[in-house]
């Protein structure tokens, strides 16, 4: 029992990630900003903020799990998401924190249409 216990007090050990900038003057967001977790690079623009580099703790193993790791390091400087990088092992072990360059939103046309004509001519 007790060795056990031990491996669920393991498993419970949250990891710590080491955030490296790759510019500076970012502007941080609210702790609970939401962030997404990509497994490959995103099709819309963005510029990288830095990198995260495992420090400490269990390694996750899911994006899930890398998410809850990560997500307030990458509010804190200002990140939209980060690309989760996997080790040999499965293990996410290294992410890149980006912030989208773009909105994301579906462009405005400008003006609106012009109002519809109606038919005043009578039928014969």
């Amino acid at each position: 029992m007790y060795r056990l216990a031990l491996v669920l007090l393991a498993g419970c050990a949250s990891a710590t990630f080491v955030f490296s900038a790759s510019m500076k003057g970012f502007t941080a967001k609210p702790d609970n900003c939401p962030v997404e977790v990509l497994s490959s690079t995103p099709s819309r623009g963005f510029q990288e903020l830095g990198t995260l580099d495992f420090y400490t703790g269990t390694e996750p193993k899911s994006l899930d799990a890398f998410k809850k790791s990560v997500a307030k390091q990458a509010c804190e400087v200002g990140g939209d998401a980060v690309i989760a990088i996997a080790d040999d092992k499965n293990q996410y072990t290294k992410g890149t924190v980006i912030a989208y360059t773009d909105t994301g939103a579906a462009p405005v046309r400008a003006g609106t249409p012009p109002e519809q004509q109606h038919d005043t001519e009578l039928p014969k």
